[in-house]
């Protein structure tokens, strides 16, 4: 969307439902949506994105939370029905802000070329397969925010990819598995509606990767780097 001097911001969010909750879907989508939507309108308001602050950021969380119970209330469920993560970032030319709840990462360009970092380790919890949902009790405790300078390449990500792209010994982003994907996306036109790269998809459709990984493996990528 339209940003500070006529720049584009980009607003980019995941949602990974938990597998044990009967209404995951709807609570990740519920997210997602409300992410987009409502620092959307932030942007419109403040272009400059210093209106989104941490507390922009506890009060968006604390809405979301009531209409989920709200929906759960209508279906006759409890809120933990709709368990899910969130993974958020707002990106302008001069600033960027991201959000988390939950595992999965977000992952941004470095200062060397080619080379990439974490903003915030994934939430994992005491037991296997455990993390962090925004519909638990006590999330102010676990929103992660963070603002920092505007990037050039950014990735986000659900928890089945992170064993395909970190380093869980070292806490480390494993950067040749992104390089090869930027410089593909890198290479589309803006606003293509071509499929992934068909390579993409079928690597991470491999038995070698679900061997791996038997978790969602949702995946959002974005550049301003345009190919040679």
């Amino acid at each position: 969307m339209p940003g500070v001097g006529g720049g584009e911001v980009l607003i980019a969010a995941v949602s990974d439902g938990a597998g044990t909750a009967k209404r995951s879907e709807a609570g990740s989508s519920l997210a997602v949506a409300r992410f987009l939507q409502d620092f959307g309108a932030a942007v419109a308001a403040d272009p400059s994105l210093t209106s989104i602050d941490r507390l922009f950021a506890d009060e968006w969380l604390d809405s979301v939370r009531n209409e989920i119970a709200q929906l759960a209330a209508e279906e006759g469920n409890q809120r933990q029905d709709y368990a899910c993560t969130l993974l958020g970032a707002v990106v302008g030319r001069s600033g960027a802000v991201y959000v988390q709840i939950g595992d999965g990462a977000i992952v941004v360009a470095g200062e060397e070329v080619g080379e990439y970092n974490w903003i915030f380790w994934p939430q994992h919890g005491e037991y296997a397969n455990s993390t962090n949902f925004l519909t638990q009790e006590q999330t102010a405790e676990t929103l992660l925010f963070e603002t920092g300078p505007s990037v050039d390449e950014i990735a986000i990500f659900s928890d089945g990819i992170e064993r395909l792209v970190l380093d869980l010994s070292t806490k480390t982003v494993h950067s040749p598995s992104f390089r090869p994907i930027f410089k593909w996306l890198a290479g589309t036109e803006p606003n293509d509606d071509r499929q992934p790269s068909p390579a993409l998809i079928a690597y991470l459709g491999s038995d070698h990767v679900n061997r791996r990984t038997d978790d969602d493996k949702t995946l959002v990528m974005a550049t301003r780097a345009v190919a040679d």
